[in-house]
């Protein structure tokens, strides 16, 4: 099933990130079958915000590769 990253549309009332750019804004992350699904999802979970909508972009993961950095030298030297 696709994932979605959804943002509420609705104005933040502080001064912070996200306010007046709704990329810095945090998304959540919803699974649903179409972009439609994701926003009806939304509008279960912020029921007062529907009137200023959702923004929603079908979204992939990241292929993340965690790797251990270490200022020992000797583990540096193994590698």
């Amino acid at each position: 099933m696709p994932e979605y990253r959804c943002t509420r549309n609705a104005s933040y009332t502080s001064d912070c990130a996200g306010r007046d750019d709704l990329t810095a804004r945090q998304g959540y992350y919803i699974e649903a079958e179409s972009h439609e699904g994701a926003w009806k999802e939304m509008a279960t979970r912020f029921p007062d915000d529907v009137s200023y909508g959702f923004t929603v972009q079908e979204w992939e993961p990241f292929n993340v590769r965690v790797v251990e950095v270490t200022n020992d030298e000797e583990l540096d030297n193994k590698k």
